[in-house]
């Protein structure tokens, strides 16, 4: 009779024992798994962290626009967020699954399948998020370990004291400029399939030197009518303001010679939709990227067209 009873208990603690570990076992799985996922969510934070720093470098050097920079900073800054959210739901998955394993909370936590879709749940959502960021990620590390940035000296382009482009300089200028152009829409190739988005913008920089424009020539009573039409009549321009409307001027001239060159690469490539903005800016004066501040007033270094391409997709998109 005692060895019955004590077959008979032996028995039942084997069965409380086989179901207890048939339930933790499988809570154990997925607490390892959202752990995987939690590690997964820190190596991203550390993967932004080195995107704003790069971009950060990139910027100094003069390799990217303010604007890409900007655009990359606030991805990063807002993808910071959305991953410690994860890493926030990820530790609310375990703790709950840790208090239903451990037989503490609200009738054991909640019921054991409930604890199970919610880790699975938890786990599936940063898997998404893991992908969808390492695409964009791996996009913008390529974008910023590129040359973005290209200048060509006025004398190239515009005769002097000029800014418009005859057709000798439009054939030269889309033989300097088309290889650049060329290698925005190769890069973008590259992420078509990835992006139901990608975009690009290029910014165009004229700069001129410090040289003093003759306040009788044909292009000073050029250059003052326009700045009569746009800001009013009033005192002479200073060079400084006759300058800075020069430079936009041949900025205005390049961009409009690259948005055909733009338009010839995308009827060339059907299958790929790359919008492209093209803007012009006068920085007049202000010394180019790279120069020291010592440069003489009149160097040819200063008298330059830039710009930056860029091609990303649509960061702020899910």
């Amino acid at each position: 009779m005692k060895k019955g009873i004590y077959l008979l208990a032996v028995f039942f603690l084997s069965c409380v024992w086989t179901g207890c570990s048939k339930k933790t076992k499988p809570v154990d799985s997925h607490i390892a798994a959202i752990q995987e996922q939690a590690e997964s969510q820190k190596n991203l934070l550390k993967s932004l962290d080195k995107m704003a720093s790069d971009a950060d470098k990139a910027l100094s050097e003069g390799r990217i626009a303010e604007s890409a920079h900007r655009e990359i900073m606030e991805f990063v800054r807002a993808e910071r967020e959305r991953v410690n959210d994860n890493l926030a739901g990820l530790k609310a998955a375990e703790e709950e699954a840790r208090a239903h394993q451990n037989g503490k909370g609200k009738k054991q936590a909640a019921a054991h399948a409930d604890v199970v879709a919610k880790a699975d749940q938890a786990v599936a959502r940063s898997k998404e998020e893991v992908r969808i960021l390492e695409r964009k990620t791996e996009v913008v590390i390529d974008f910023l370990g590129n040359v973005t940035y290209s200048k060509s000296e006025i004398g190239a382009l515009f005769a002097p004291g000029e800014y418009n482009l005859i057709p000798e300089q439009l054939t030269e200028g889309e033989r300097l400029f088309t290889p650049i152009v060329e290698k925005m829409f190769v890069f973008a190739e590259k992420y078509k399939d990835s992006f139901n988005r990608l975009k690009g913008e290029i910014i165009v920089s004229g700069h001129s030197d410090a040289t003093p424009i003759n306040r009788g020539s044909r292009l000073y009573r050029d250059l003052n009518r326009r700045i009569e039409a746009e800001e009013g009549k009033g005192a002479a321009p200073d060079n400084g303001k006759l300058n800075l409307y020069l430079s936009r001027l041949r900025a205005q001239a390049v961009r409009d010679l690259l948005q055909q060159i733009v338009e010839k690469q995308q009827q060339a490539r059907p299958g790929l939709k790359l919008p492209v903005e093209i803007s012009a800016v006068g920085r007049g004066e202000e010394l180019p990227v790279g120069l020291p501040e010592h440069v003489a007033a009149n160097d040819h270094r200063r008298r330059i067209v830039a710009f930056y391409w860029v091609v990303l997709p649509g960061l702020s998109e899910q």
